[in-house]
Order: C-alpha cells, then sequence, then structure tokens
C-alpha cells in the first residue's frame, strides 16, 4: 500500500519537470569576415641617375614602404639586368651595383630578405646606393635603365 502513495507524487513531479522542459532561450553568434590584403606602396618609385662616370656612385634619396595590408608582410628585393646588356652584381666590367644599406645587400635578379614581419601601416627604409660598371664595352648610347622590384608577402 506505501508503494501506491508514491506513484501520484512520482507523477506529479514528472508533469512538473516537463512543463520546464518546453521552456527555450536562444543566442546569437555574430560573424564577421575580411579578406586578407596584401598591399605595399612606395613613396618615390623613380630613380633618374642620368649620365655618369665608369666606377662613379649615386645615392637613391631614401625610400619609404609601407605596408598597405591588413595582415604582416615580407618584403622581398631584387634588380634587373640593364636594357643594354649589363648584368646587376658585383661592380666590374659591364656590371653595375646596387647596394641596400640595411640590411647590407648588393642586389642581384634573385629575391632577398628586405624585411619580416611588417605590421599593418608599418613602414621600411630603404637606401640604395648604384655604382657604374668599371669599364664599358656597350657603347655610351646605349641605355642601361632597369628595375627594382619590392615584393610584399603574407608572413607565414
Amino acid at each position: 500500500m506505501q508503494k501506491m502513495k508514491w506513484i501520484p507524487i512520482l507523477a506529479v513531479g514528472l508533469v512538473a519537470m516537463t512543463g520546464m522542459a518546453w521552456a527555450a532561450d536562444t543566442g546569437t553568434i555574430t560573424v564577421t569576415v575580411s579578406l586578407q590584403s596584401i598591399s605595399v606602396s612606395l613613396d618615390n618609385s623613380t630613380w633618374d641617375i642620368g649620365p655618369i662616370a665608369l666606377g662613379g656612385t649615386n645615392v637613391l634619396p631614401t625610400v619609404t614602404a609601407t605596408n598597405d595590408g591588413n595582415v604582416n608582410i615580407d618584403l622581398a628585393i631584387k634588380g634587373a639586368d640593364g636594357a643594354g646588356a649589363w648584368a646587376i652584381g658585383t661592380q666590374g666590367a659591364d656590371t653595375f651595383e646596387v647596394d641596400v644599406a640595411s640590411p647590407v645587400l648588393t642586389l642581384s635578379t634573385t629575391n632577398q630578405t628586405l624585411a619580416s614581419s611588417l605590421a599593418p601601416s608599418g613602414t621600411k627604409t630603404i637606401d640604395l646606393t648604384y655604382k657604374a660598371p668599371t669599364s664599358d664595352t656597350k657603347g655610351p648610347s646605349v641605355a642601361q635603365g632597369f628595375a627594382i622590384t619590392i615584393t610584399a608577402s603574407k608572413t607565414p
């Protein structure tokens, strides 16, 4: 007989708990997405050396590279051979040299590290020195313009 008294109490408890199970609440997750932007700008993109003597030097006014993107970037720098067949490398016969002050580099046609982990809006100053060949077999009327390329890539 005592077991019968517990059954109605248990039934009332289950009904009360069932009513609580129907109550609900919601939450919202707000998701913000933006694309990575890898971008570098230079405050000076021309270098007019003009006529220069064999073995002469010319210093470019400081160039500032700015990370215009929204992620940290690495900067690489390389040069190109002259349009009239002078080579870029260590100064010599038909070979001109372009040096970077910091880090100390002599440009070649291969990318070299210029800066690492440059933060968004961060800057890197670039000081370059041009050294004309010590001798020339191409002739003074042959234009020897060349390009210097600075490449930005996302820091791994």
